[in-house]
């Protein structure tokens, strides 16, 4: 059992931020150049596009930021139009953040191209390597909902 924890450690600190490097990083530094956005407006905005409205507890927790930090990026977002706050129907002591329409068309324009971009990194490999690929994630997927 202790191989497969140095195994495991491994993968999280050098596998893991080497993905995120070659298939995330790359892209959104780009596009959050173009758009003038810093990286977690960028992720709040296709978290929400993901997942649907969220609370501001959930997206903090979604994102590892505090509350404090994170009621900026909602009040950024909100001022470029691409977000509304509002609140809880269930709970009025709570606020809930939704997509505006030009979040929605952002979000879709970034998702588009993300797929390019996806694209052109897997193309580098073999049907077989890619077909690896997918099913590792897939086996990821399961067994992290397990845990």
């Amino acid at each position: 059992m202790e191989d497969n924890l140095i195994e495991i450690k491994q993968f999280f600190f050098k596998t893991m931020p080497n993905i995120r490097k070659h298939l995330l990083i790359d892209f959104f530094k780009k596009e959050c150049s173009v758009y003038d956005m810093n990286k977690n407006q960028y992720k709040t905005i296709l978290i929400l596009k993901n997942h649907g409205l969220k609370s501001m507890t959930e997206l903090c927790s979604m994102l590892q930021l505090e509350k404090g930090s994170f009621t900026t990026i909602v009040d950024v977002l909100t001022e470029k139009g691409y977000v509304i706050r509002t609140k809880d129907e269930k709970d009025r002591r709570k606020h809930v953040i939704q997509l505006t329409e030009k979040g929605i068309e952002f979000a879709d324009g970034q998702i588009n191209k993300w797929n390019e971009h996806l694209m052109r990194k897997l193309d580098k490999l073999s049907k077989e390597e890619q077909d690896r690929f997918l099913d590792a994630m897939k086996a990821l997927d399961d067994i992290s909902n397990k845990l």
